[in-house]
């Protein structure tokens, strides 16, 4: 199997749930970004308020000035300046906005009973890890933050979110594999933990308000996160040996736009996708050792059983 297809992400993921067939063209595919393949410019201006409100967050909590934080953020945007997504309220100047009322709101008590955890020295903020599964599949991710509670010393998973959607609703994050899974930073950082909080904090764009999600979460979750992580890979390795991935036509039309793949994707994969070349296999690896958090699902189910 090419080991493009063995990288996954919980993005990656949902891709698979979605449309496998597009999960197989977008990772075969090297001219494409991992999590959605059309870069047009409301496209890449939606990602680009994203990464720069959750790093902004990110950095109050760090305790930066303001003005480090947008002159910071001035850096990181990707998309042009002055680009704007109408429908959904976002841009880069939108984005800053954001970061400053997330300022505002801290100065006047909001989550001020939590503080970062520092690990290694260092603010446990963008911690990236990299779980090592059978036959080569890795699972990467980055958490946005990990904090304390000041009083009860409660370990929260912090995950920053931008939505365009006016009213939010907590089955929206309640049960997202995402914040059961990037527990996995916690072993490393507090292996004798049994149970934490995952904070999702959500920015409405076109309300410019925050709303703040808890949920708590046992090994139990834990336990069946790992068991459905290994069902989707062996779903991976069934596609592949049958040599199809089926083709979901419910996902061809997702936000009101269309796949990238749309009227494509029935074509030969040989002539959707690029050949894996030596020097990006050895990106593969060299990209999968960045992550600060190594572990391996054995690593997972010796946590799991010290905890039982």
């Amino acid at each position: 199997m090419d080991p493009r297809l063995k990288n996954l992400s919980y993005s990656s993921l949902l891709l698979l749930h979605s449309c496998p067939r597009k999960y197989q063209l977008q990772k075969l595919n090297v001219s494409s970004s991992e999590d959605d393949e059309d870069l047009s410019s409301s496209s890449s201006v939606t990602f680009a308020f994203g990464h720069i409100v959750g790093d902004g967050i990110q950095k109050v909590f760090e305790g930066y000035t303001e003005d480090q934080i947008f002159w910071s953020e001035f850096l990181m945007w990707d998309a042009d300046l002055f680009a704007y997504n109408d429908k959904q309220k976002k841009s880069y100047w939108l984005g800053m906005l954001a970061i400053q009322k997330f300022i505002e709101l801290r100065n006047n008590g909001f989550l001020d009973e939590y503080e970062l955890v520092y690990h290694e020295g260092k603010p446990a903020v963008e911690l990236g890890f990299c779980i090592t599964f059978p036959d080569g599949f890795k699972l990467r991710g980055y958490v946005d933050a990990v904090l304390r509670h000041k009083i009860t010393g409660e370990i929260v998973v912090l995950e920053c979110k931008t939505t365009s959607a006016t009213n939010l609703n907590a089955a929206q994050y309640k049960n997202s594999a995402q914040g059961v899974g990037y527990s996995v930073v916690l072993d490393d950082i507090f292996p004798e933990l049994s149970s934490y909080q995952v904070l999702y904090l959500a920015y409405k764009t076109k309300s410019f308000e925050y709303e703040l999600f808890p949920f708590t979460k046992s090994y139990l979750q834990r336990a069946l996160w790992i068991q459905e992580t290994l069902l989707d890979i062996e779903t991976i390795k069934l596609y592949e040996s049958a040599g199809v991935y089926p083709m979901h036509g419910e996902s061809c039309l997702a936000f009101y736009r269309e796949c990238g793949y749309y009227g494509i994707c029935t074509l030969s994969t040989e002539h959707l996708t690029s050949q894996l070349t030596i020097e990006g296999e050895a990106k593969l690896v060299e990209d999968n050792m960045k992550y600060q958090v190594q572990l391996t699902l054995q690593d997972l189910i010796n946590s799991q059983l010290s905890k039982a």
